[in-house]
């Protein structure tokens, strides 16, 4: 029985996925103690004949599941979830690649604490650096949480003093928290994890942080999230949209307002104005659509403790909110400029 699985979405990646592959196989904890599954997402180029490769090589650790049909990264991790047979979880995505102990320096808390989530840091990466890590500042944290009227409530205050947290992919799951709480990704859609790690983190009661870079994540220009004039980069309003009407339908809304409107104003409003003006050419017509369900959920949004924290371009932003009827493409083109001078 493998120790994790491994789940790892590809889609059109035949120029990076034997990269990722190769630090995957060549873990530390041993290839024999991990289920890669590689779940080839209807790719259109040579993608699942490499997988098919990698499938030969490993044929008891390796196993490749394909779909005709595109189910974007949230559907194929679903997918993959169901193939796990570990008690352990974890997600990569297929143009990046691990440092050659994760998993072995994450399964080692987690085998020792039983926690719920291990995580570990993450570096952005352009391109492949031959620079040495510097993983000397170490500082570990044990986060256990305090359960409110069925959810816990998830107080970070200390990430440790090297890399970023960064998203699901840096992490292992406990299989056990994720299926008894039925919590599964969105599909068809783009920002699938931020939905998926809103919806989790009510059921992780214990969180061990590692403080040390364990995988690399590559910024893809092509990728999903990067791609210019990309209309579907959009589809962040509706994951947030989605949030927040699970967090209703199940009644964890009123228990963790404070923080879901001040990500929701973060993440639906800051960051998306920040996507339209550095990676469209145009303005999408969506600035009234924000404004109008930022006042619908959550009308009184300037009283958030964390607008004093906001930079003076994202107060830029705020103020627009404020201003009393529609505003015009003249005005947001005006607001554009002023906001690219000072990025």
């Amino acid at each position: 029985m493998p120790l994790i699985s491994v789940i790892i979405p590809c889609y059109n990646v035949e120029g990076y996925i034997d990269r990722c592959l190769e630090t995957v196989v060549n873990q530390t904890i041993g290839i024999d103690n991990l289920e890669v599954i590689l779940v080839n997402d209807a790719s259109t180029d040579h993608t699942l004949d490499k997988l098919e490769e990698w499938e030969k090589r490993f044929p008891e650790n390796i196993m490749v599941v394909t779909y005709e049909e595109n189910m974007r990264q949230g559907g194929a991790r679903n997918i993959g979830l169901q193939y796990a047979n570990a008690d352990y979880i974890g997600f990569v995505d297929s143009d990046d690649w691990l440092e050659l102990d994760m998993y072995e320096t994450l399964y080692e808390p987690m085998k020792r604490g039983g926690y719920d989530v291990v995580q570990g840091k993450c570096i952005r990466e352009h391109y492949p650096s031959e620079n040495p890590i510097d993983n000397s500042a170490r500082e570990d944290q044990t986060y256990i949480f305090e359960k409110i009227d069925g959810f816990y409530k998830r107080t970070v205050n200390n990430y440790g003093n090297v890399g970023e947290c960064g998203g699901i992919w840096s992490c292992l799951y406990s299989k056990k928290c994720i299926f008894d709480n039925n919590v599964f990704f969105p599909e068809h859609i783009a920002y699938e994890d931020n939905y998926w790690g809103s919806m989790l983190q009510l059921y992780v009661g214990s969180l061990y942080v590692v403080d040390k870079i364990v995988y690399h994540y590559f910024i893809n220009m092509q990728s999903t999230v990067t791609a210019r004039n990309a209309v579907h980069q959009l589809e962040r309003l509706d994951i947030e949209i989605a949030i927040i009407e699970e967090y209703r339908r199940i009644g964890a809304f009123d228990i963790f307002y404070k923080e879901l409107e001040w990500g929701f104003i973060k993440r639906f409003y800051l960051n998306t104005m920040y996507i339209i003006f550095v990676r469209f050419d145009y303005i999408p017509d969506i600035f009234g659509f924000m404004k109008e369900k930022i006042l619908e959920y959550f009308p009184n949004y300037m009283e958030n403790d964390n607008i004093e924290g906001c930079t003076a371009r994202e107060k830029q932003l705020l103020r627009l909110l404020e201003i009393p009827g529609d505003i015009t493409p003249a005005m947001l083109e005006r607001v554009k400029a002023a906001y690219l001078k000072t990025y």
